[in-house]
């Protein structure tokens, strides 16, 4: 075991094979949230039109949003309810941000042998701080 990570030190393939699955859950991570980060601006868009007087930026964002769902519905997205589109926007881009942070990849964290509960783990004393 390596005493300065923790992780068990394992020999051959295994370690390159895991180090690849961290590179494209990471890649699957960042698509994920360039997804959902954009979903998220066409909402803001999208509920900005809703009212009257919003910034020229917001306008252009709904429009975006407006253009999009025409290429992707066909015409008659134009005609669906403006709140529900927006909302719409709103969980789907919940959706792409929430399956980023499930992405993600982790550390794993190696569990007591003592431990009475599942969350406590293995902490190093090196002396008092004083």
């Amino acid at each position: 075991m390596d005493t300065a990570t923790s992780v068990p030190v394992r020999s051959g393939a295994r370690p390159l094979l895991l180090a690849a699955g961290r590179v494209l859950r990471g890649v699957m991570a960042a698509l994920f949230a360039l997804l959902g980060l954009c979903l998220a601006a066409l909402c803001v868009g999208r509920f900005a039109a809703l009212g009257a007087g919003a910034p020229l930026w917001l306008d252009t964002l709904s429009a975006a949003e407006l253009l999009a769902g025409q290429l992707l519905f066909g015409a008659e997205y134009a005609g669906w309810d403006e709140f529900a589109r927006a909302l719409g926007l709103a969980v789907l881009g919940s959706f792409g941000l929430g399956a980023a942070g499930w992405a993600w990849p982790r550390r794993r964290r190696v569990r007591a042998g003592n431990a009475p509960y599942a969350f406590s783990y293995q902490v190093e004393d090196r002396g008092s701080v004083n």
